[in-house]
């Protein structure tokens, strides 16, 4: 067991703070230690899914119980598939991610395992369900899995109760990305938006504390962009070094784990003198911070949290999810040019991924 902080909980000036134990893993999935499955994951990780995905659709058919669970996830958490994942057709995808079968309504893995007893699956499946689950959040909590509860944590965060949002309270961590959730609609109640929320969050993070944030025009900017990116499009107020909260959002990209991918990418596809334009850029087509957030490991139990964030897989999902970025019209958000014109080298990153789609 391991022992953590929750965040607090607070009311006018009171804070209330609770310290949970949670387990930190799982008992070992069957077949997890498979040299064959060991290998394909190694290969996910680099972002072959030619070779990987292939061999843990073989290895699940053959009743690999580690493949199957990672291989359901990895269909559901995927929210920027790789070029080759983009060009099979639906029967192919259908044929590579599910049980042997015909029709295109076919379980998956994870509700087969679910179905036969399988605890984890059960967990697992419990994230994507529908209405009020603090049970179920405590459940994956309990079995190591803490990326799964996004969905749920949002969840209790729009639709529940004060005495919900208090027991949820209890359960996060301290520092936890998915805190802002929470207070987004605590703080709703006094006027600020999910934006600001993030914002104080991630300037909390960063060891500042947030002064009043209310009649400052330059904290109205950067909580816009923090919010939604450059998903309105033109109408998203340009966030650049002129703005006092920059340095701050950009130093929470580069130095916490939820920012990994997109550092990763941008150092890679920089020189240090580019990289900070590159993060500003790329966060904004990301879609902001509940968007970059959510580029998770899909098994944390079979592939650690911390050695997804830091491999090729996350960084080029990061590239593959800017690169296709679109406004809530539908449209790109940028052309070539007007990219180039706010990071040159991510234009150059984003112009050789469209291409390998075409």
């Amino acid at each position: 067991m391991n022992t953590v902080q929750s965040i607090g909980w607070y009311t006018g000036v009171i804070a209330v703070t609770v310290v949970v134990s949670i387990t930190a893993f799982a008992d070992p999935i069957p077949g997890s230690d498979e040299p064959a499955l060991v290998s394909a994951i190694d290969d996910w990780l680099d972002d072959d899914d030619a070779s990987s995905l292939h061999v843990l659709s073989r290895l699940a058919t053959d009743g690999n119980i580690a493949a199957r669970l990672l291989l359901a996830r990895i269909e559901i958490t995927d929210r920027a598939p790789s070029a080759y994942v983009q060009r099979l057709s639906r029967a192919e995808r259908l044929a590579l991610y599910r049980p042997p079968g015909t029709g295109v309504f076919r379980p998956t893995w994870l509700r087969k395992e679910a179905a036969s007893g399988n605890t984890l699956a059960q967990a697992l499946q419990a994230s994507m369900t529908l209405g009020l689950n603090i049970p179920a959040i405590q459940t994956l909590l309990g079995v190591g899995e803490k990326e799964a509860i996004e969905h749920l944590v949002r969840k209790v965060a729009v639709d529940g109760s004060e005495s919900d949002h208090r027991e949820l309270a209890s359960l996060l961590p301290a520092q936890s990305e998915l805190a802002p959730y929470l207070y987004a609609f605590q703080y709703a109640s006094e006027g600020y938006t999910p934006g600001e929320t993030a914002l104080r969050h991630m300037l909390r993070t960063m060891g500042v504390q947030p002064e009043n944030l209310r009649n400052d025009p330059d904290a109205r900017v950067a909580a816009t962009y923090v919010e939604l990116g450059y998903q309105a499009g033109d109408l998203t107020p340009r966030f650049g070094p002129g703005n006092r909260f920059f340095d701050s959002v950009i130093g929470w990209v580069l130095t916490t784990p939820a920012g990994l991918p997109l550092a990763g990418l941008c150092r890679w596809r920089c020189t240090d003198a580019e990289i900070h334009s590159c993060v500003a850029t790329g966060l904004g087509l990301a879609g902001g911070y509940y968007e970059i957030i959510r580029l998770d490991t899909p098994l944390e139990n079979i592939i650690p949290q911390q050695q997804f964030l830091k491999s090729t897989r996350a960084r080029n999902m990061a590239l593959r999810r800017i690169a296709f970025a679109k406004t809530e019209a539908i449209e790109d958000v940028f052309t070539n040019e007007e990219l180039k014109t706010r990071s040159n080298c991510l234009a150059d990153a984003v112009l050789a991924q469209r291409t390998l789609t075409k």
